[in-house]
């Protein structure tokens, strides 16, 4: 019997099969003379056929067997047989698992994927109950059997949870159907605030002709802190680990940065502690600069509105302290799109 469908009749192994032709990831209770254990359908036969509907494509080549293959849902870690299709014609193996939800690990070789639902409850489960995904892993591979072994999937979660994320971003920003607001960078995956005034979006036709008295009210307010806790540490990096949001977000890219101080400050790349006379920026002369010397960012620099949405692209990495160049450039990132204000 199948405790994941409505009724639990219990069938024989054959019917129990064939009546999942098209759930292929729900565990059989299989009583095996003294209480009930979970089992796969693929230890009974069961193979899962894409393209066809659950059939089996016709143009499979013969004496060709299914690949095994791991799949991870949000009932446990499954191991299967599956079958791609072979029609002339067909989509690549890629577009096939994608079109039935099946997300994969890697695009060489393919023996891995998670299902959609997996990494959507992953993505609540981290922005709700803030779980590690170490922990969701552990849980989903506790959900099981036991009696099976069960390789760590750990890390190949991690990377394609990290994707499916980026891309759920990209498309809810609107790029695919090109949806644009103005003064917002097409590329921008990020979500303005929408209280603060924006021409040809939230203002009013007339609103140049606002009495000076009013003119307060179309009016931007932005305010700036920075964070001493959010460092990163002087250590070897992974080549691979690469961001795929470089300028489409809130950060201000790294190489453009770079330039920037460098041109600022003869090329030293960043600016000194002991220059510093503005009264603005006690924060600056109170710092140990010892402090900073095992690491490559002491912090970050952040522009808001007053409504404490981030403005995009006006968050940049502090080297040493608060200093006037990262600021500059953070208040010019944060101020594009408001030319007409």
């Amino acid at each position: 019997r199948c405790r994941e469908c409505p009724g639990r009749e219990a069938t024989c192994t054959r019917c129990a099969v064939r009546l999942h032709r098209n759930l292929p990831l729900h565990w059989l209770s299989v009583w095996n003379g003294d209480y009930f254990e979970r089992r796969d359908l693929s230890q009974f036969g069961f193979v899962f056929y894409l393209g066809h509907h659950g059939d089996a494509c016709p143009n499979i080549p013969i004496g060709q067997p299914p690949i095994k293959f791991v799949i991870l849902h949000d009932n446990g870690v499954h191991s299967t047989l599956l079958q791609y299709c072979h029609c002339p014609g067909r989509r690549s193996r890629l577009s096939q698992l994608l079109r039935i939800d099946l997300f994969p690990a890697t695009l060489d070789r393919i023996e891995t994927a998670f299902t959609c639902q997996v990494l959507e409850r992953f993505h609540l489960d981290f922005d709700v109950s803030k779980r590690s995904t170490q922990d969701f892993v552990r849980i989903v591979e506790q959900l099981s059997p036991h009696d099976d072994p069960v390789l760590d999937r750990y890390r190949d979660f991690l990377i394609a949870a990290r994707i499916y994320r980026h891309l759920t971003s990209v498309k809810r920003a609107g790029r695919r159907f090109h949806i644009t607001i103005p003064g917002r960078d097409p590329m921008s995956i990020t979500v303005p605030c929408m209280t603060c005034p924006i021409p040809d979006f939230n203002l009013p036709e007339d609103w140049k002709d606002t009495p000076d008295e009013l003119r307060y009210l179309y009016r931007l307010v932005f305010c700036a802190d920075g964070n001493y806790s959010l460092q990163k540490k002087s250590k070897p990096a992974d080549e691979f680990d690469i961001a795929l949001t470089t300028g489409e977000a809130f950060f201000v890219p790294e190489h453009l940065m770079r330039d920037f101080l460098n041109q600022k400050f003869n090329g030293k790349g960043k600016q000194t502690v002991n220059g510093i006379t503005c009264t603005g920026f006690k924060v600056a002369r109170t710092q140990r600069t010892g402090k900073f010397r095992y690491v490559d960012n002491s912090g970050i620099l952040a522009f808001m509105c007053d409504h404490l949405h981030f403005r995009p692209g006006a968050t940049v990495d502090l080297h040493t302290t608060e200093t006037w160049g990262q600021a500059d450039y953070a208040l010019a990132a944060a101020l594009m799109g408001t030319e007409q204000l």
